[in-house]
């Protein structure tokens, strides 16, 4: 009798399963990233499915998007090649560009967690060659209201050093007194580079060491690299500019411009892993919750914190980055419950209207809860 009951419930189970598999799309999986390749769970939702396609194929889309509910990925499009050869694919990495801006606000409060940095400390503390620098706070470089701004720099070569980049920072920073005074917001890279530089200065370590071990090693992140490094693990995707007659130029910046974006766009990532990164950091997985309030929830009117934009209607957290071929974008919940991440390896010249698609569909997807 036992043996027949066990046997009918092992039936069962099966069919069910059997049921269940058959209605994942090709390529989905339901289990764990300790035992696949992709960053998170990824299930079906009948309801989402085929959003993603339906806004991005319009703008001829070369690269990888996903759609996250609940920590999950509920909707993904693959578009385009990687390579000359490879196509991309849901584990292909992406420059990142300023989407990096938010990891490295991360890494600088997780040093304040540890009491080697205060969001109040002067910049004079840690750089007093610094113009400026006896008047701005690490939480105005953070919110880019320092007063700072720097025209972008050429260099050459392959090979540039932290010290020799602060150096030229340094020279080529300017520091306007009535903006800083005034509170007015500029979007200026170099707020970045320099919060790199004392996050190096404060700890003895790379900003590369830093960086695995808060983010990589912690969380386990399998498809993120440094665009530098030499032993190349991911399925990295080329980055190209396209013109207007439909030519693809491949983008391979030198040594040297890839090692001066310091803290500012030196990574690459796949879109499961960025979305992991980002919705720990705001859950409070990494830094603690009041930290990453701290850190992350914008004040009153304030539109930029730490490397995120706020939307206020719906209310989401979004930042957008560009350059050496690549365009990416993040829309994110405050909470990180849900997310549109797209992550392109073409760079239209002009506009080919990307932005403004993820714009249209993180408003419909974001707005409803």
């Amino acid at each position: 009798m036992k043996k027949w009951i066990y046997t009918f419930i092992g039936i069962l189970m099966f069919i069910c399963i059997a049921c269940y598999i058959v209605t994942l799309k090709k390529g989905d999986t339901v289990v764990s990233n300790t035992k696949t390749k992709t960053a998170i769970t990824r299930i079906v939702d009948r309801k989402e499915s085929g959003k993603l396609k339906k806004s991005l194929s319009k703008t001829k889309f070369s690269g990888t998007a996903v759609l996250i509910k609940n920590n999950k990925i509920v909707d993904s499009y693959v578009s385009g090649s990687a390579t000359d050869v490879d196509k991309n694919m849901l584990t292909t990495t992406y420059e990142i560009d300023s989407l990096q801006k938010v990891l490295t606000a991360g890494l600088v409060m997780n040093q304040v967690n540890k009491g080697k940095l205060k969001l109040t400390d002067r910049v004079n503390k840690f750089i007093p060659d610094l113009p400026g620098s006896k008047y701005i706070t690490i939480r105005e470089l953070l919110d880019m209201n320092s007063g700072l701004s720097m025209k972008k720099m050429k260099f050459s070569g392959n090979n540039l050093s932290s010290a020799e980049l602060l150096d030229v920072v340094i020279d080529n920073v300017r520091f306007d007194a009535n903006t800083k005074k005034s509170g007015k917001w500029s979007y200026q890279p170099v707020n970045f580079v320099i919060l790199s530089e004392i996050l190096e200065e404060i700890t003895g370590k790379s900003y590369k060491q830093l960086f695995d071990e808060t983010y990589i090693k912690k969380l386990k992140l399998k498809q993120t690299e440094f665009a530098y490094d030499n032993n190349i693990k991911t399925n990295r995707a080329y980055g190209y500019v396209v013109k207007g007659n439909g030519d693809r130029i491949k983008q391979n910046p030198n040594g040297a411009t890839v090692f001066s974006e310091l803290g500012t766009g030196q990574v690459y990532m796949s879109a499961p892993d960025y979305y992991k990164l980002v919705a720990s950091l705001l859950n409070g997985k990494i830094l603690g919750t009041d930290a990453a309030k701290e850190l992350y929830l914008p004040l009153g009117n304030g539109k930029y914190r730490a490397g995120l934009y706020t939307s206020k209607k719906p209310f989401y957290r979004y930042a957008n980055g560009y350059g050496y071929g690549f365009e990416s974008h993040v829309r994110i919940s405050q909470d990180g419950k849900k997310a549109v991440v797209v992550f392109s390896n073409h760079q239209v010249s002009g506009n080919n209207g990307l932005k403004k698609k993820v714009d249209q569909l993180s408003k419909k997807f974001l707005g409803y809860k």
